[in-house]
């Protein structure tokens, strides 16, 4: 399974949403039920689908899937 395919199941889980096409630009606020506290639970839930740990300064700047890509790309890499 791919990053993408894990988000869109962890989009699912927090936000309650059935079906996520696209996730390329999605970010904070893309949709109602993404506001700040559904954003730190959707990082929560990525942390726990992914089961690595975010950094302070992690969850005080992802803003979007893209940042979140890139920051697992790098923990998954280690």
């Amino acid at each position: 399974m791919t990053i993408k395919e894990k988000l869109k199941i962890s989009l699912k889980k927090i936000f309650k949403k059935k079906k996520i096409v696209k996730i390329n630009n999605l970010k904070l606020g893309s949709f109602k039920e993404w506001d700040s506290l559904n954003h730190f639970n959707f990082l929560l839930q990525v942390e726990k689908d992914f089961k690595i740990k975010f950094s302070t300064r992690d969850f005080s700047t992802i803003k979007s899937l893209k940042q979140i890509i890139e920051v697992l790309n790098k923990k998954i890499a280690k």
